[in-house]
């Protein structure tokens, strides 16, 4: 079993219900829940005209290797509705996979750690609310010290539950 850290988004249809369903599969997939973070509601990333997100993160522990986990996750997204719209839109769910351990892969079809965690409070917030002292394996640093090297100014978030 290894230790992975997923990011949750949603911004499309019932926001909550999207998360959580996606939740749910990934435990009737065998997918232990380690940890859960609060979810948050943020401004959207990349494409600013589009609903507000909610995004959260977990913590796992999965006997699946990187490409069978990413291929879990990619069904999930199907089945809990998500179309495939332009890069950075809306989207009914989006599952991300963060750090798996101290794992590096670079491809054209998977990177991880996920290459913009580092620069995104969407991203570290929740994360850091699980793995706060997690070590980024290309970075060297926590994830605490990269949220703490987030501007105030993008730091801006509601916390709307659990998730």
């Amino acid at each position: 079993m290894s230790w992975s850290a997923l990011s949750l988004g949603a911004n499309m249809g019932n926001r909550i219900v999207n998360l959580r369903t996606a939740l749910r599969l990934l435990k009737l997939n065998g997918v232990k829940i380690l940890a859960r973070s609060d979810i948050f509601e943020t401004a959207p990333f990349g494409v600013n005209h589009q609903p507000r997100f909610l995004n959260a993160c977990i913590a796992i522990e999965t006997d699946l290797d990187p490409y069978s986990l990413l291929a879990l996750v990619k069904s999930i997204e199907k089945e809990t509705g998500r179309i495939t719209r332009k890069r950075w839109g809306p989207r009914e769910i989006d599952i991300d996979i963060l750090l798996m351990e101290n794992t590096v892969i670079r491809d054209p079809k998977l990177q991880i750690p996920h290459p913009g965690m580092p620069e995104r409070a969407f991203v570290l917030k929740p994360l850091c609310q699980i793995a706060p002292d997690m070590i980024h394996p290309l970075k060297g640093k926590s994830i605490r010290a990269l949220w703490e090297n987030i501007p105030e100014r993008d730091r801006s978030m509601v916390r709307i539950g659990n998730l």
